[in-house]
């Protein structure tokens, strides 16, 4: 049974987060100032929570569940540790009542198996009865982790850098992940494997090109079809110039007057085909939290992002911010 709680917490966040529901119940959570932010079919919006510290919103396949991240008091929103990371803790909550329960509890471990830090990517099973995250884990390679919707134990599924459900075809429910591996004599590879909910591994899917994006989408569709779409972070490609036209309408944005050596931070982008801004996130920190902010900042006054040579923005993509642009 899901119980209502009620937390208090004062962090200050300057992300802004989307994270889209399934196209058939048209529903979306944005996190604005770490903050949920619900928009219902009929396009009504609701403030769901006012903690400043909760990320990583993602709604159940029937529409009836919103699971998330909160990032525990005084925890840093970054760290520099490869094998850990701040603890953010994983709530369920019921949107017909707006009951919020705690299903993970974040903790470090002794194992990388066990290390419940730097939660992130979550997504349901295509059932809704399982909830599935990745934690920071081996200095090359997160984990995948698994806990039951309605209250159970977390497990670890298996290691891997990043993730999608399998939603159509004779593997639904399995999970597609990248992993890094090593081959006696030649190196490391990171290829594509298709593992049960269990962590079973079915097959090795192989690489499908430097590309995250359009890997990630290439090997989904080796198991799905040409159907498939990603849960996590599909992208349509940029053409090879379009990151300068972002840099340059982000660069006249910048405001700093500290010091600029060495300061590089990654933002992650987020569009609409018009280039309307839907999230900007740091997602690689420059070790500066000040510049952080102000690289963030200038990301979100460049709203409206420029166009791509096919007359859209790319819905997904990153940036280095740098003092000197």
């Amino acid at each position: 049974m899901i119980k209502s709680l009620n937390l208090k917490v004062t962090v200050v966040c300057a992300s802004l987060v989307l994270s889209l529901a399934a196209a058939a119940h048209a529903q979306s959570v944005v996190v604005q100032y770490g903050n949920l932010v619900y928009r219902s079919a009929s396009g009504a919006t609701e403030v769901l929570t006012e903690t400043g510290a909760d990320a990583n919103p993602t709604i159940s396949p029937d529409g009836k569940l919103i699971a998330f991240t909160r990032l525990r008091p005084g925890e840093p929103a970054h760290s520099d540790d490869a094998g850990s990371g701040p603890l953010r803790d994983v709530y369920v909550m019921r949107l017909s009542d707006r009951a919020v329960t705690k299903v993970v509890a974040a903790a470090h471990a002794a194992k990388p198996e066990g290390e419940l830090s730097d939660i992130n990517s979550l997504a349901f099973s295509p059932d809704g009865s399982t909830l599935y995250f990745s934690t920071a884990a081996w200095v090359t390679s997160g984990a995948i982790h698994a806990v039951p919707v309605q209250g159970g134990h977390e497990r670890f599924v298996t290691n891997g850098n990043d993730f999608a459900v399998v939603k159509h075809g004779k593997y639904v429910g399995f999970l597609v992940t990248r992993q890094h591996r090593y081959m006696e004599g030649h190196g490391s590879w990171n290829p594509y494997v298709l593992v049960s909910p269990t962590g079973k591994e079915i097959k090795v899917l192989g690489e499908f090109g430097d590309d995250e994006t359009r890997a990630e989408i290439a090997a989904l569709q080796s198991v799905e079809g040409a159907g498939a779409t990603l849960t996590t972070a599909a992208a349509d490609a940029a053409s090879l110039g379009y990151l300068d036209k972002v840099r340059r309408r982000v660069r006249p944005n910048i405001i700093w007057a500290g010091e600029t050596a060495g300061l590089e931070t990654e933002v992650a982008v987020r569009c609409s085909p018009s280039g309307t801004l839907l999230s900007a996130t740091v997602t690689r920190s420059s070790g500066n939290s000040q510049w952080d902010e102000a690289a963030l900042r200038a990301v979100q006054r460049s709203d409206p992002m420029p166009l791509d040579v096919s007359g859209k923005a790319p819905s997904n993509f990153t940036i280095m911010v740098r003092p000197a642009g």
